[in-house]
C-alpha cells in the first residue's frame, strides 16, 4: 500500500501505459531471441509493477517487471526473494534482464499462471496463511525491507490530510492520533514479523490446489498479525468485522483495534491521493467510526 501512495503522492509519477508500451517490444524480443516461442500481452491490474500474460513454449505464463527507478526495482528483487524463500521455484520461475532501447534495463519475473480462488476464504482460513507465510519467513530479512516506521510518519500524514479536507471529523482524529500512538509507545515490545503489505483476496491465488501468496512488492517489518488484520479491512470481507476482528493474533485487543484503524486510515488517504475515494459508496469517516465503533 505504501508503494501506491508514494506513487500517487508524486508529482513526477511515470505514465504507467507508456512504459508498458517501451518495455513490451523490447520483452518479446529477449524472449524470442532466447528461442522460447514466446507471445507476449500485456495485463492490467492493480499492482504498480508492469505486467504480462504469455504463452511459452505451450505453457501460460505471467511476467512481471518494474516501473523506471531503483526504488521500483528494488521492490521486484525483494518480492522475488521472498517468493523464493516461500514456495522455491515453483512460483519465480526465473529472473532476466531486459535491455530497453534507451540503454537502460529492467528486471524481469517469470511465474506460472495461477488461478484465483474458487470461493472467498474464511477468517481462520486467512489467519493461518498468514501466520504460516510469516512462520516460513521466521527471521530470514530481505534487502532494504521497509521499517514500520515508514508507515508511522505516513499515517500522521495521512491524518492530517484526511482532517484537514473534512473527511473526519475531530472526534475520529483525536481517538485515531492515540491508536497510533500505542505504535509509538510499545512498538519494540510487539512481536515483529515480515508483513506481505497487501494480503488481500486479490493476492492469494491457487497453484493448482494450493493456495499462494503473491505480490509482495509492500512487504515490510511491520508486526505479527498486521496480514491478517489488513485483510479483514477488504470490503467483502467487513461482515467478519464484528465477528471475527479481536483475538486471532495474539496481541492485544486495543492493539488489534490500532492496527485496524491505521489500515482504513492508509487506505483512505490512498483512495484521497488517487481521487478513487470520489467514487467509494463508503466515506472515510464511515469506514473508519466502524472500526472505532467495533464492541470492546
Amino acid at each position: 500500500m505504501l508503494g501506491k501512495i508514494a506513487f500517487f503522492e508524486a508529482n513526477d509519477r511515470p505514465d504507467i501505459a507508456a512504459d508498458r508500451a517501451a518495455i513490451l517490444p523490447a520483452l518479446r524480443q529477449q524472449l524470442q531471441s532466447s528461442g522460447r516461442g514466446a507471445v507476449v500481452t500485456p495485463m492490467l491490474g492493480g499492482t504498480l509493477g508492469i505486467c504480462f500474460d504469455a504463452g511459452i513454449a505451450g505453457e501460460k505464463r505471467f511476467l512481471k517487471t518494474h516501473l523506471p527507478g531503483t526504488a521500483a526495482r528494488a521492490s521486484l528483487t525483494r518480492e522475488a526473494d521472498i517468493l523464493a524463500r516461500l514456495y522455491g521455484s515453483t512460483i519465480v520461475l526465473d529472473r532476466f534482464e531486459v535491455p530497453l532501447a534507451d540503454g537502460s534495463s529492467r528486471l524481469c519475473v517469470l511465474m506460472p499462471a495461477l488461478a484465483p480462488l474458487a470461493a472467498p476464504i474464511k477468517p481462520a482460513d486467512a489467519a493461518a496463511m498468514a501466520r504460516e507465510c510469516s512462520e516460513r519467513l521466521d527471521d530470514w530479512r530481505p534487502d532494504d525491507l521497509p521499517s514500520f516506521e515508514r508507515y508511522l510518519s505516513t499515517a500522521a500524514r495521512a491524518l492530517s490530510t484526511l482532517s484537514e479536507r473534512g473527511l473526519l471529523d475531530q472526534t475520529s482524529v483525536v481517538e485515531v492520533s492515540r491508536l497510533i500512538g500505542l505504535f509509538e509507545d510499545g512498538f519494540a515490545d510487539l512481536p515483529a514479523a515480515l508483513c506481505h503489505g497487501d494480503f488481500g483476496p486479490k493476492n492469494i491465488m491457487l497453484a493448482g490446489t494450493d493456495p499462494r501468496v503473491i505480490d509482495w512488492e509492500d512487504a515490510f517489518l511491520g508486526i505479527a498479525g498486521y496480514d491478517y488484520l489488513y485483510w479483514l479491512t477488504f470490503m467483502e470481507n467487513r461482515p467478519f468485522l464484528q465477528s471475527a476482528a479481536f483475538g486471532r493474533t495474539g496481541l492485544p485487543p486495543e492493539i488489534e483495534r490500532a492496527i485496524l484503524a491505521l489500515v482504513v486510515l492508509l487506505k483512505s488517504h490512498l483512495a484521497v491521493c488517487s481521487g478513487a475515494y470520489l467514487k467509494h459508496a463508503v466515506s472515510p469517516q464511515a469506514r473508519i467510526a466502524e472500526i472505532l465503533e467495533l464492541p470492546r
